[in-house]
């Protein structure tokens, strides 16, 4: 296998639990491994690999080699401690495979389904017929989520549109943001809104919430904009659709803070427990130095904010701003009950894009909800995501009981900076014991090693668990701007689908199916009720504009509906 020292090791770990400490295991190596070089070679490749400190790779055993195997060990613990080395060895070799092995390799277990794929072409947006200054920009599209805001039965799905340049450096320029609807009888359209804005038009849409914030039992939608992000990070407001009697209706001046506040993430739960959906809002470094903040609800969908400096027991986790100098950016934040007591904690996701001696944060963090509207850092859960050492965005976490044990599990979602925004990383966090998350991706995903180059692959922003194949559990979809394959080679081919055995493993589903063995088709799937009657169906969509050798420029896309069942 070959050395990528971009490569470094993801873990998770809680630092308020001691329980089950497993011996160091070095001590199962005798003098007879110890003195095969090949052995130790090999270990010293893979620990490397991994992150952790083996040394020199030069077939000799000594201290730092041992103490990597022991940290390895520690970090990444068998369900039952090993009495051989060979065991440790296997282990090895497992985690290692997951990070650097091909998911299409011999020994995959990819799942394609008998019958084919029914897809159909539903709605084609185009850049051009919105009056625009910037008519030799290209858009880059992002599905980010899909709702019912009409209240009819059927989602609309959610999409934001930013314009780049031939560079493709952001445009300061605001586009529209489409909510797409499906009718029963095909005439699939925008929707439009009620009041005197018929759609809402932004810079950059980061990441949408689709909740019901007025109490009313109908999907309403939150949008975290950015604004160019990019020198002088100007920011921009963010959206809020409420439903109303006639429809539903922009309220984003009247019911929202009005603050240009660089917002780069989103999430929502009743964080105070008064019944009613609250807010969170991660914000970046930005010319007005807005701190990340709550939106409180007051139960009909009018919002006050307070930054999160107050609710914490521990700023220094939180300050954005130090010395004059950006710092503690989270890729975004989420709100999630980890411990089962109906409080959300408080999901602090990594963003580190600075060389390490600039780095601030390598980890994401959970800081738990004190049950009054406040979150406690003195008792936080770490969870190490350094997947790209110092390049590594947590984009997204979802939580599920996958195994069955009472205890909610995390499934993170990563992805890195090479020339563009690349990557594409999915790991599971089993919690075996209450607040103790344990690193289970080798066991419960396929292997991760793509043979994409880095830069070719784009990032993979959420994932969701819903049951795409009807047998009652849970299977996962990964929400990623990288189409299911660049060319019908399986070696330029992602997974997108993980469907789910039942017991938490997901098997991966073939890319070649849901992409009908094309290139670059199957982007940005979203999950969704799209049927003519609310079936579940699986949203996706594929670029389309002019390309040439002298001159590439995209137009919009084209979606597509397909029935997994």
């Amino acid at each position: 296998m070959p050395i990528n020292k971009l490569h470094i090791l993801v873990l998770v770990a809680s630092i308020c639990s001691t329980t089950t400490a497993l011996n160091a295991n070095s001590s199962l190596f005798g003098d007879d491994l110890k003195d095969d070089h090949t052995v130790v070679l090999q270990l010293q490749i893979q620990l490397n690999e991994l992150g952790f400190d083996a040394g020199p790779t030069d077939g000799a055993w000594g201290r730092r080699t041992a103490g990597a195997l022991d940290a390895f060990y520690e970090r990444f613990p068998p369900a039952a401690p090993f009495s051989q080395a060979s065991q440790l060895i296997d282990r090895l070799q497992l985690v290692h495979d997951s990070w650097f092995a091909s998911p299409f390799g011999p020994n995959s277990d990819l799942i394609t389904p008998p019958s084919s794929l029914i897809s159909n072409q539903v709605f084609r947006s185009d850049i051009r017929y919105q009056e625009l200054s910037c008519n030799d920009c290209s858009v880059v599209t992002f599905a980010f989520g899909s709702g019912d805001f009409d209240g009819d039965g059927v989602d609309e799905l959610v999409v934001g549109q930013h314009l780049v340049d031939q560079n493709r450096v952001a445009v300061n320029e605001a586009t529209r943001t489409l909510i797409i609807k499906f009718d029963a009888n095909g005439e699939n359209r925008e929707l439009v809104l009620a009041g005197d804005t018929p759609h809402v038009s932004r810079v950059h849409e980061r990441e949408a919430v689709i909740a019901d914030f007025n109490s009313d039992g109908v999907d309403d939608l939150f949008i975290a904009a950015t604004g160019v992000d990019g020198p002088v990070f100007y920011g921009e407001q963010n959206v809020l659709i409420l439903s109303s009697p006639d429809g539903p209706i922009d309220v984003s001046f009247a019911n929202l803070p009005i603050i240009n506040d660089n917002a780069h993430g989103a999430d929502a739960g009743d964080i105070d427990g008064d019944g009613d959906i609250d807010i969170v809002v991660s914000t970046h470094g930005s010319t007005e130095k807005y701190d990340s903040y709550v939106l409180w609800n007051d139960g009909t969908g009018n919002f006050r904010r307070q930054i999160l400096l107050d609710l914490v027991d521990d700023p220094s986790l939180l300050q954005l701003y130090v010395n004059g100098r950006s710092a503690n950016q989270y890729s975004t934040m989420k709100l999630a009950d980890l411990n089962g007591d109906q409080f959300p904690e408080l999901l602090l996701l990594s963003c580190c894009q600075y060389p390490a001696s600039m780095a601030q944060n390598y980890n994401s963090y959970a800081l738990i909800n004190d049950q009054n509207g406040a979150f406690l850092a003195e008792d936080k859960i770490v969870f190490i995501t350094d997947r790209w050492r110092n390049y590594t965005f947590a984009n997204d976490a979802d939580v599920h009981d996958l195994d069955g044990n009472g205890l909610v599990d995390v499934i993170l979602t990563q992805s890195t900076q090479s020339d563009f925004w690349n990557g594409h990383y999915l790991q599971i966090l089993m919690q075996e014991e209450p607040d103790l998350f344990v690193d289970r991706t080798a066991e419960r995903l396929w292997d991760q090693g793509y043979e994409i180059p880095i830069e070719l692959l784009a990032f993979a922003d959420q994932s969701t668990l819903i049951d795409l194949d009807g047998d009652g559990d849970s299977d996962l979809l990964t929400t990623s701007s990288a189409p299911a394959m660049r060319s019908s080679q399986l070696s330029e081919a992602i997974v997108q689908i993980g469907i789910n055995d039942g017991a938490g493993k997901f098997s991966p589903l073939d890319p070649r199916w849901v992409s009908h063995e094309g290139g670059f088709s199957f982007i940005g799937p979203v999950v969704g009720r799209f049927g003519p009657n609310g079936e579940l169906m699986i949203a996706s969509h594929r670029i389309y504009g002019s390309y040439s050798a002298e001159r590439n420029v995209t137009y919009g896309v084209n979606f597509y509906l397909h029935r997994l069942r």
